[in-house]
């Protein structure tokens, strides 16, 4: 009766095993990608926003210390901004690109 035990225990736990692997792996999988969307997601946030408020004069002293620092930071592979419709508009346009995604955002200034 003990070796039959033993065996039984010895199947259910190989069982077990394997299974608890899967689920553990299959849960790593899902961390690495709720990561990867969390850093696009922080990335664009703060890039959108820091944009707003250096066009209003807040945060950044200005819009190219805005670009040295997003660029540094997010490890960006472009980023540009410029004036759209004159200096009189005070409408300005930054675009990025890097490894969480790109994007374009629009503030007014001052």
């Amino acid at each position: 009766m003990r070796i039959t035990d033993l065996i039984c225990l010895s199947v259910i736990l190989a069982v077990f095993s394997s299974v608890f692997t899967g689920v553990y792996s299959q849960l790593l999988k899902m961390d690495k990608q709720i990561e990867e969307v969390r850093k696009k997601s922080d990335s664009m946030t703060f890039i959108s926003q820091s944009f707003y408020s250096s066009c209003k004069g807040k945060g950044f002293s200005s819009l190219d210390e805005w670009k040295t620092v997003c660029a540094e930071m997010w490890a960006l592979e472009s980023i540009d901004w410029e004036c759209v419709g004159g200096e009189k508009s005070g409408l300005y346009k930054g675009v990025w690109n890097g490894p969480y995604g790109s994007g374009e955002v629009y503030g007014k200034g001052r």
